[in-house]
């Protein structure tokens, strides 16, 4: 017979938390090129999500993946509102 494997999560530390809500404040901020000053935070994220296990030994897996699918959601909200900005020239200069 065989068992399941069972994955406890816990909830995030702190650290995570925080920077999960600073990104749902500040989504500008978390642009994913060298002048963010969260890009080599992002890039270590990144890193591990792509398995590599020797960044930040010192998170769970499931909160690297919060730290990046919150990511994204933020980076979505700036790219729509870049989006949006440059829909908005087009129609000014008709």
């Amino acid at each position: 017979m065989q068992t399941k494997k069972v994955i406890h999560r816990h909830h995030p530390c702190e650290a995570v938390m925080l920077l999960m809500q600073r990104m749902e404040s500040n989504p500008d901020e978390f642009m994913l090129n060298s002048s963010s000053k969260w890009h080599q935070v992002l890039l270590t994220v990144k890193k591990r999500i792509d398995g590599d296990k020797d960044s930040l030994v010192i998170l769970e897996d499931f909160e690297c993946e919060m730290l990046w699918n919150k990511f994204k959601a933020a980076g979505k909200k700036t790219f729509h509102a870049f989006i949006m900005e440059k829909i908005l020239e087009g129609d000014d200069k008709k």
